[in-house]
């Protein structure tokens, strides 16, 4: 007689060995397909992090541009309420110097027409002087002549 028991622990064996062999390939597809997903996340991962790291890079940067802007706003403020101080200073002078050059140049040529006047009054009386010496010429001249006559 045949011993059931048996049959069905040979059959049981025989079909948890072939299920096993088949979880165990399964396991080996899964695991691989698993490892291909942990190395790929891990390379999201590290790619994530680089890029954190660089986008904090980036905004440390951007940060640190920003304050120097600032401060090189505010230079160009200073400098600019400087120069328009200067700028200011000088025109005020400028103003001033020609406030007085004006009046110095009024005055210069006031006394340059004072001169021509002098000039020309100088002028005619050389003018009255030559004439004068003519006819004192003249008379001596004429003296010489009379002298001459009442002499000879």
């Amino acid at each position: 007689m045949v011993d059931y028991d048996k049959l069905v622990d040979k059959l049981k064996e025989a079909l948890l060995g072939d299920l096993r062999k088949e979880f165990r390939e399964f396991k080996k597809e899964v695991s691989g397909l698993l490892e291909g997903f942990r190395i790929a996340i891990e390379g999201m991962r590290s790619a994530v992090e680089t890029t954190n790291k660089r986008m904090d890079s980036l905004e440390k940067r951007m940060d640190s541009l920003e304050k120097d802007l600032r401060e090189l706003r505010d230079r160009i403020d200073k400098v600019r309420e400087e120069l328009t101080a200067r700028i200011d200073e000088t025109n005020k002078r400028i103003d001033e110097l020609s406030t007085s050059l004006n009046a110095r140049i009024d005055e210069t040529n006031k006394r340059i027409d004072e001169l021509t006047i002098e000039i020309s009054n100088l002028k005619a009386e050389f003018e009255r002087f030559r004439k004068d010496q003519e006819v004192i010429k003249d008379i001596l001249v004429r003296l010489r002549k009379l002298e001459e006559k009442v002499f000879t």
